[in-house]
This record gives structure tokens, C-alpha cells and sequence, in this order.
């Protein structure tokens, strides 16, 4: 017979363990409450006196008069009303402007400028005016006004330059001048002749000009050579030469007097072109042993020492006289370089 195991110990369930009590959180504590600052209460303005009450009208309830009543509710509006103040007096003003600067500003919105269509842009065609009306073309009314120049020479076949510029040979008609004055060269084997001419508007001048020597007269105080272009010019008793029509440069020269200067002549067909020779004058200085009067060409000129004294190109006489009487007598010669002469009176 087999023996029933014991039944297991009994084991108490766990011990039941409530769960923490609840703690509200702290309580909210509102901020302080805004106090306004107080009201601003204008004066009371004096009340006129009562009027007296007639014997029959209603009777007066007791407690607060209605006069009083009237002045708290008059204070109270105002306490609400002062506040709004400023905002409604920026309403008026605002309100004011728009009244005021609302055409004006309406008025410019209105003129400004638009933008034109392309369409707008083109402008009207215009109506072509008639042709009897038609004006003269451009061209023709800015036409140069010109004249024309007929020229001729003896001999024939001289090269003519109308303001240096070659148009052609003699006899020759030139069509296209500008109205005004010219200035037309003629050259030929015989020489150059230069001439002014002035131009009228649609009509033709003339030159007829014969081409052939002139006369070329020099005058000197002194004697000279003459050349041109290293060609000598040789001067008859009447110290003249002939020489071809036109502008010449003469070299007058005098080896002596270191005198060598070149001289433009312009010289006419058939005319006397005078040359005369007057040089500059040069210088002379003359220093002595002691102070001495100084005569040039028997006119007294000062006393020692002179420095740059004037005198013309040529031979002088020259005198110095001493204080005791004493002189000396010399011929210079003065050249177109600074003449300069020192006298020694210590030597006899």
C-alpha cells in the first residue's frame, strides 16, 4: 500500500502596497494686478443757480437729486472718453489729409505718363504737299556759288596754279571757282608772274597777262656782289640787271664788311623792282691809356672809354684829343662784327 505525499505548506499571497499619493503640483499665483494711474478730473465748472420750483410741480423724491445724478454720469463719460483722446484727434487729422491732398495726389496719378502702344509710336504718315508746290531739291539749294576765270598769256603754254594747285596750260578756262578772292601763278620759260583775282558768282573773269623780264635796280652805301642761286648777276652803270617775271632771292654779298644777306624780290613783266641795301648797323668800342675825346667822321661822340657804340658799316675818321692838346688821327673800317680799338698814348 502506497502513502499519499504530504500536501504542500500554504503560502500567503504578497502584501498589497498602494501606490504613492498624488501631490498636485503648486498652485498658480496670478501677477499683479495692473493699477492704472488715476483718472484725470477736470474742475468742476460752476453750476448757474437753480431755477426756483413752482409750487405745483412734482414733488422732490428724497435720497440723491438729479442734479447730482447728472454730474456723476457727466464725470464718468468723461473718465471713458479722455483716454480715446489722441487716437480720435489722429483719425480726424488723418481724415483731414485725405480731404485735403486726395485731389491733389488724384490730380498727378492722372497726368503722370503712360508708356504708348508701338502702334502710338509711329508717327502719322504726312500728306505729300502737291507737286506744284513741291520745293527745289536739297542739293540745288546749297549749291556753291561759283564763277568761272578766262586766262591768257603772251607767250602761250604757261602752267597755271590757282591756290597752288595745277589747272592746266594757257589759254585756259576754269568753271568751278568758289566765289571770292584767288591768288593764280602762271609759270613759264620766260619767268612767273602771280596775280589776285576775285571771283563773282555766275560770271567769268579775265587775265591776259604777257610774260616776259623786268628790271632789278640795287642801291648800296657800299659795293657789292650780287648772285642768285649761285649764279652771279652782273649790274650795268645804272646798277641794274634784267631778270624774268616772278619772286627771286638775291644774295648781296660784301667779303670786306662781313656783310652777306639774301634778299626776296618780286620782280613784273616789264616793270623796275628797286633793291636797296640797308644794313644794320654794327658796334665800336674804343678804350685809351687815358680819358681822351673821341671824334667819329668830325663829329664828337664822347670820351674814353666807349663800349657799343653804334656806327655804320663802312670806313670812318677817327679822332682822339688829349687834355693837354695832344691827338691822333685813324681811318677804320667797320665791319658787320663788333669793332673794337684800344690807343695807347705811353708809346710815340
Amino acid at each position: 500500500m502506497q502513502v499519499a505525499p504530504p500536501a504542500p505548506a500554504y503560502v500567503p499571497p504578497p502584501t498589497y502596497t498602494p501606490p504613492p499619493t498624488y501631490t498636485p503640483p503648486p498652485t498658480y499665483t496670478p501677477p499683479p494686478t495692473y493699477t492704472p494711474p488715476p483718472t484725470y478730473t477736470p474742475p468742476a465748472q460752476a453750476q448757474p443757480p437753480a431755477r426756483p420750483i413752482a409750487a405745483a410741480s412734482a414733488p422732490v423724491h428724497k435720497g440723491v437729486s438729479a442734479r447730482t445724478g447728472a454730474a456723476s454720469g457727466a464725470r464718468a463719460f468723461s473718465e471713458s472718453v479722455i483716454p480715446w483722446l489722441p487716437r480720435i484727434a489722429a483719425v480726424l487729422a488723418l481724415g483731414a489729409a485725405v480731404l485735403v491732398g486726395g485731389p491733389y495726389v488724384w490730380n498727378l496719378v492722372s497726368k503722370r505718363p503712360t508708356k504708348p502702344s508701338p502702334a502710338a509710336q509711329q508717327p502719322p504718315p504726312q500728306a505729300q504737299p502737291p507737286a506744284a508746290a513741291a520745293r527745289p531739291p536739297a542739293t540745288a539749294a546749297r549749291r556753291r556759288a561759283t564763277g568761272g576765270l578766262e586766262i591768257t598769256t603772251t607767250p602761250v603754254g604757261a602752267q597755271v596754279f590757282v591756290d597752288g594747285k595745277p589747272r592746266g596750260v594757257t589759254p585756259l578756262t576754269v568753271a568751278d571757282l568758289a566765289a571770292g578772292r584767288h591768288t593764280v601763278e602762271l609759270k613759264s620759260g620766260a619767268g612767273t608772274v602771280e596775280r589776285t583775282v576775285t571771283i563773282t558768282a555766275d560770271q567769268t573773269a579775265q587775265i591776259e597777262e604777257s610774260i616776259f623780264s623786268g628790271w632789278l635796280a640795287v642801291h648800296s652805301p657800299f659795293d657789292v656782289v650780287v648772285s642768285e642761286s649761285n649764279r652771279a648777276l652782273t649790274l650795268d652803270d645804272r646798277n641794274q640787271v634784267m631778270l624774268p617775271p616772278g619772286r627771286h632771292q638775291v644774295r648781296v654779298v660784301n667779303k670786306a664788311l662781313a656783310y652777306d644777306v639774301v634778299h626776296p624780290v618780286d620782280l613784273k613783266p616789264g616793270d623796275t623792282t628797286h633793291l636797296t641795301v640797308n644794313p644794320a648797323p654794327s658796334t665800336l668800342t674804343l678804350t685809351a691809356s687815358e680819358t681822351v675825346g673821341v671824334w667819329l667822321d668830325g663829329e664828337k661822340v664822347g670820351e674814353t672809354p666807349l663800349t657799343a657804340l653804334p656806327a655804320k658799316l663802312g670806313t670812318h675818321d677817327l679822332l682822339v684829343r688829349r687834355a693837354n692838346g695832344g691827338e691822333r688821327r685813324l681811318t677804320i673800317t667797320v665791319t658787320a662784327n663788333p669793332f673794337a680799338l684800344h690807343i695807347d698814348f705811353s708809346r710815340q
